[in-house]
């Protein structure tokens, strides 16, 4: 959601409140060291609300660097002003390192997330942005490419593909990344573009990790040797 990178800054501003009615008298130093803490905790969490990876792990994320950012920034108002200590900030600190876990839990886990869908059919700059994410879900969760050597407009190519695959436009033609599916799958995709599109090649691989660039240099020689 657009709205996930102003979380941070909430619980940064709430953490903080002590000093709208408090006057400062106590430990500056140190109070302005966890201030700076809290500030980088919330930028931090406020840049992953942008990262390309799936909702939920991104989710969990941002909110448990952001309860960590209200943690630090509670207890530098706290020190500042010279008010005691708050049983909030544990709190803070148990829901951030909750949250951590949480998403630790569903990123690394057996049935990893998918990535979340693009806004239409992407370029080369965004698959070289996504190709650290995709190489990591391929090794939890098989992903099936397709190459397709093609003219088709990338309106009605988007138009073929189900909700949570991606696709790529290249030189040439198009990468096609199939989450969550079966080579049996592709099969009937390739059948489907084959009735509407002019196909001149097109190469499938069952993609179980390792290097983008070398698993889209065979399927692209495997295209050419069909032309």
């Amino acid at each position: 959601m657009r709205w996930l990178f102003l979380l941070p800054w909430a619980l940064f501003l709430l953490g903080l409140s002590p000093l709208a009615f408090l006057e400062p008298s106590g430990q500056v130093e140190r109070g302005l060291w966890l201030l700076a803490l809290a500030l980088a905790l919330a930028a931090v969490a406020s840049l992953y609300s942008r990262f390309p990876v799936a909702y939920g792990v991104q989710a969990f994320l941002v909110a448990g660097l952001g309860f960590l950012a209200f943690q630090a920034a509670l207890e530098s108002a706290l020190l500042l002003t010279g008010a005691e200590a708050s049983g909030f900030t544990v709190l803070g600190g148990f829901l951030g390192a909750l949250a951590l876990g949480g998403a630790f839990v569903l990123g690394t886990g057996k049935e990893a997330p998918l990535l979340p869908a693009l806004e239409g059919v992407g370029g080369r700059e965004d698959l070289l942005r996504l190709a650290g994410a995709l190489e990591g879900l391929a090794l939890r969760r098989p992903l099936v490419l397709v190459y397709l050597s093609t003219s088709a407009p990338p309106e009605r190519l988007q138009g073929e593909l189900r909700r949570g695959d991606l696709a790529f436009r290249l030189n040439g033609g198009y990468l096609l990344v199939l989450q969550g599916s079966r080579p049996e799958d592709a099969a009937g995709l390739l059948r489907r573009l084959k009735e509407r599109f002019p196909l001149s090649a097109y190469a499938v691989e069952r993609w179980r990790g390792g290097s983008l660039e070398r698993v889209l240099a065979r399927l692209e020689a495997e295209a050419l040797l069909q032309t």
